[in-house]
């Protein structure tokens, strides 16, 4: 016989709901077994003593706290259940914790990314419109006939004499 099935034998028999087959077999697991024997005799004893206890009074408000107490219980459940996402998000489980971190922190990985992302599309758009604007050099100018650049050297020379220009200006004024 094992210990659950002793238990519910010598509850069975101190609430005197035993049938005799399970009488017998508890009797012949006590012959045998000196340990249960004893925890019975302590069973049995008291028993014996709680049966003897004279029966407290009741309060006269008995009923008024019985019900008060129920009304507690009825809030006590009702913030249990209307705090219960908080709880099922935060939780005991360390599991489950470590769980939400990990998908706060990726949303705000994925946030900075995708800011980053829509910076730099802003930014090719932007250069793409002023690109679109500008002429390439090679468009923008045409370049002068090469008859041109024959008189540069002698022209150039000409250029370097400072004092001419100031003479000039000087005359002007």
């Amino acid at each position: 016989m094992n210990e659950s099935e002793f238990q519910r034998l010598i509850e069975a028999a101190i609430q005197g709901r035993l049938m005799a087959r399970d009488e017998a077999r508890l009797q012949d697991h006590l012959e045998k077994d000196p340990v249960a024997k004893r925890l019975w005799q302590e069973e049995l004893a008291l028993t014996r003593l709680l049966k003897k206890l004279p029966d407290a009074p009741l309060a006269s408000n008995f009923t008024a706290q019985v019900l008060l107490a129920v009304d507690h219980a009825e809030q006590r459940e009702h913030r249990h259940r209307s705090s219960g996402i908080l709880k099922w998000i935060t939780g005991r489980r360390p599991v489950l914790r470590l769980g939400w971190a990990c998908a706060v922190i990726a949303a705000a990985g994925l946030g900075y990314h995708q800011y980053h992302v829509v910076g730099r599309a802003r930014m090719a758009a932007s250069l793409a419109s002023i690109a679109s604007g500008v002429e390439t050099a090679s468009n923008a100018t045409q370049l002068p006939p090469a008859e041109l650049w024959q008189d540069f050297e002698p022209i150039y020379r000409l250029g370097n004499r400072s004092g001419a220009d100031e003479e000039l200006l000087a005359a002007l004024r």
